[in-house]
């Protein structure tokens, strides 16, 4: 009798086994030619995926448009509003063991550390999806430990008619948005002790001239300090603001969006109350846009501009913000590009290559997933029948012991 019970135990094992239908896992590596890159220079990006058997994917990768512009990447990648959108497909139905997925090229905007995540669903031959992770890789744009003298060490390479910042900080935390040299406004709001505003603040060429006015003696209200630079030829002047409110309460001061959005479009990047500048694509026949803009306090105004009657090409939006004591602003901006015909026909072809794409891929996995149920099925019969075998091998036994037991 144990013997029968053995049997019937390793050949449920064995069933299991071969009809296992549990998700299969991979690992996802993502490699960058360079982990520390500076202004201007380029960094490949690629994708491996590794310990699995997989026969089709989609993958999607994210990053901050503001520090690093998207140059170019493999055949069936489509890059919509700050998101590559890729997919691939074995046209033989069969698994890989290892996929390199060709490499994605991107340019460094401003000096920081950035961030690429990538994020997908996998499935190998059979439908059955793949469990990897998600995963990131991190880029530092300009050299480690930089320090402020060391933009004395570039002045050779930088035009006499810069007129741009390098480096912008203050002595206290606080200011938003993060800055860059192409962001020109800023905003700050502090208690009533504070009497001066400490700034640091490096133009790109160490020979232009920089004048700062309004951080001394910082009266309680709005204060508008004011960061002058003129180039070495004298060419060129730039001026970045800082909007600074000193009061007693900082919640009436709060000028921050809470939620920024537009109809039928994506912000890029992704909003971020900090953050003021955005960048939009639409269709070519929209002319007018429609933005949700909510305040983070409920009685601040909120008031936009330049959202109708759009031209072909790049329009300046403003949502401007005053909080609920009438004195401090914020301003947001968009740069909303309306596309021009050939744009538009160049769109729409790539959406619907994404979309055929995806089909497939869809297609593919129920067409799969229908096979797993049968083969579920088939499982459950073969269970079935081993517990019938079983149970007449045993009751064959009983009968047969019985009669022993009688003679």
């Amino acid at each position: 009798m144990k013997k029968l019970i053995l049997i019937f135990i390793l050949i449920t094992l064995i069933i299991i086994s071969l009809y296992n239908i549990t998700l299969a896992k991979g690992e996802m590596q993502i490699i960058a030619n360079k982990s520390v890159i500076e202004q201007n220079e380029e960094v490949d990006v690629s994708i491996n995926i590794l310990n699995t058997k997989i026969a089709a994917l989609t993958i999607e990768l994210y990053w901050d448009s503001s520090k690093l512009e998207y140059i170019s990447g493999p055949e069936n990648s489509n890059n919509l509003n700050n998101r590559i959108l890729y997919t691939w497909v074995n046209e033989n139905a069969e698994n890989i063991d290892e996929l390199n997925i060709e490499s994605f090229k991107f340019k460094a905007l401003q000096e920081s550390v950035t961030s690429i995540a990538v994020t997908g669903e996998f499935y190998n031959s059979d439908g059955e999806k793949i469990e990897i992770e998600s995963n990131n890789i991190e880029i530092k744009i300009g050299k480690e430990n930089e320090q402020i003298e060391s933009i004395d060490n570039k002045s050779e390479n930088i035009s006499s008619d810069n007129a741009d910042l390098a480096i912008l900080r203050l002595n206290h935390e606080g200011i938003t948005p993060e800055f860059s040299k192409y962001i020109k406004e800023y905003y700050f709001v502090t208690d009533k002790d504070i009497q001066n505003l400490e700034i640091t603040a490096v133009p790109q060429n160490p020979k232009a001239n920089l004048t700062i006015t309004g951080n001394n003696n910082l009266k309680m209200g709005e204060n508008t300090i004011e960061i002058k630079i003129e180039s070495q030829d004298k060419t060129k002047t730039s001026t970045y603001k800082i909007y600074l409110t000193k009061t007693i309460n900082l919640e009436a001061a709060n000028a921050n969006l809470e939620t920024l959005a537009v109809r039928e479009a994506a912000l890029e990047p992704e909003f971020d109350s900090n953050m003021t500048q955005y960048k939009v694509e639409i269709a070519n026949d929209i002319s007018n846009i429609d933005i949700l803009a909510i305040p983070q306090k409920e009685n601040a105004k909120v008031n936009i501009l330049g959202n109708e009657e759009m031209k072909i090409g790049d329009n300046k939006i403003e949502i401007n913000v005053l909080a609920e004591n009438g004195t401090t602003h914020k301003k947001y901006e968009m740069l909303v590009h309306r596309r021009n015909v050939e744009e538009e026909i160049k769109n729409q072809e790539e959406e619907r290559n994404q979309a055929e794409r995806l089909s497939t891929i869809l297609e593919n996995n129920q067409t799969k997933a229908s096979l797993n149920n049968e083969n579920s099925k088939m499982f459950i019969i073969i269970i079935l029948i081993s517990l019938c075998v079983i149970a007449i091998i045993i009751a064959i036994y009983k009968i047969k012991t019985k009669k022993i037991n009688n003679k």
